[in-house]
């Protein structure tokens, strides 16, 4: 962990000297590419403690700090250091990154669709990228065998490249790769390696991808050993479903070879995304969800958050002249652990330079915006069916915060 720091701090400073706050040799919109920047060391933080309870036992445990910095057009660093390694317990003080890295991302504009890229140096628990579509909202989240037992890796270390092209009939192309790195693992492989196509007949979403898709669990003698994570096989998944005022929910089908094992993986799933209310809202203020391994309620409590760069408000005689909106993403694996957290920046207007204007940060509140769950049952003719497929189910819950950066510029009183 002492080399990913290290390299990260040695870049942020070369990032520092080459680009002070009030210029930067690249242009942050050269050849219709979008490098998304917020300005120089702007950026904001959470504290959060996790509480775990039922009738047997309250435990305090995932004491976090979030933090999340632009340091040039493009280039952000994003890291959750944790109070310690252990599970179920914030007792002593042994600091460790749930995550850390620095990532290098771009957007391009075409006649004919969206290509999109992203470097990311450090250690990672999370993979959408340019932003969640519907398949990729069942997708397993790193678990937490490594606050459990010795030696053991979770997540994703190293480098990690990922490129997206999205054509405006729906279809795309999308790969993400991997250099092990900073860890036990090494060499190089793809983790996603696929083509897709997305589209909505009215109130029907359609979604299928093809290709090399990421393992779900560990095949042979490694079942349930969480080291799946990062690799992947041919095969194919289709989501079919249906959308009303906000909300949305459907069935996923997803058949994926083991060529190591010789084994067939295939899954069903079922996911239900939430239209904003006050429960909702609720429900992401307090991060409330139930478990079943171990059984009982979770919840992370805030402690405190802010933000630096940014002014406070509108100034005076400054008029709006540009956004970008911005959605944050935290998961949750099935035991109750946020331990992951990217802010996709989705789009922009306008002027959004801040060497030229002033910017104001706009969040709204945390809200539960999905559950979804994947079971290794594809029967459901019969009650029994149905209960077999809920025990061996696993799946993420996901929490959202809109957030819209306001980009003023003055505007002279003469006029």
């Amino acid at each position: 962990m002492s080399n990913i720091i290290g390299l990260l701090l040695l870049l942020i400073l070369l990032i520092g000297i080459s680009a002070p706050v009030n210029a930067f040799d690249l242009d942050s919109e050269l050849d219709n590419w979008w490098f998304p920047y917020v300005g120089q060391f702007h950026g904001h933080w959470d504290l959060g403690v996790g509480a775990h309870m039922f009738n047997d036992h309250f435990n305090l445990r995932n004491l976090q700090l979030r933090t999340d910095v632009d340091l040039a057009p493009g280039i952000r660093v994003n890291s959750i250091i944790r109070s310690n390694e252990k599970f179920d317990t914030i007792d002593g003080f042994n600091p460790n990154f749930d995550e850390i890295y620095i990532e290098g991302y771009g957007f391009r504009d075409g006649e004919y669709g969206k290509l999109s890229a992203s470097l990311k140096i450090g250690k990672m628990r999370y993979l959408r990228f340019p932003e969640p579509d519907l398949i990729s909202k069942f997708d397993h989240v790193p678990g937490t065998e490594d606050l459990r037992y010795d030696d053991f890796e979770t997540g994703y270390n190293g480098e990690m490249l990922t490129i997206d092209y999205k054509s405006d009939l729906g279809l795309g192309y999308h790969v993400t790769g991997i250099n092990w790195d900073f860890g036990d693992r090494t060499g190089s492989n793809w983790i996603e390696n696929y083509l897709f196509y997305h589209d909505q007949w009215g109130a029907i979403d359609f979604e299928s991808r093809v290709g090399r898709l990421p393992f779900r669990h560990s095949a042979g003698d490694q079942i349930g050993s969480g080291k799946h994570l990062g690799y992947s096989g041919p095969g194919f998944n289709v989501y079919l479903g249906a959308n009303w005022r906000g909300y949305k929910a459907g069935i996923l089908y997803e058949n994926i070879e083991n060529e190591k094992y010789n084994e067939q993986d295939i899954r069903t799933g079922v996911m239900v995304q939430f239209a904003f209310s006050n429960v909702t809202e609720l429900l992401g203020k307090l991060r409330f969800d139930y478990t079943r391994s171990p059984e009982g309620i979770v919840t992370h409590i805030p402690l405190g958050s802010g933000e630096f760069g940014f002014a406070q408000q509108k100034p005076k005689n400054a008029e709006l002249v540009g956004e970008i909106k911005a959605k944050r993403i935290i998961t949750y694996w099935q035991n109750g652990q946020s331990r992951n957290f990217y802010e996709h920046r989705v789009s922009k207007w306008g002027n959004t330079d801040p060497t030229e204007t002033t910017v104001v940060m706009k969040t709204k509140s945390w809200r539960l915006e999905l559950e979804s769950l994947v079971s290794p049952h594809t029967s459901l003719r019969t009650w029994d069916d149905l209960v077999k497929w809920e025990e061996h189910r696993q799946g993420p819950a996901q929490l959202n915060q809109p957030v819209v950066y306001k980009f003023y510029k003055f505007v002279d009183s003469d006029e």
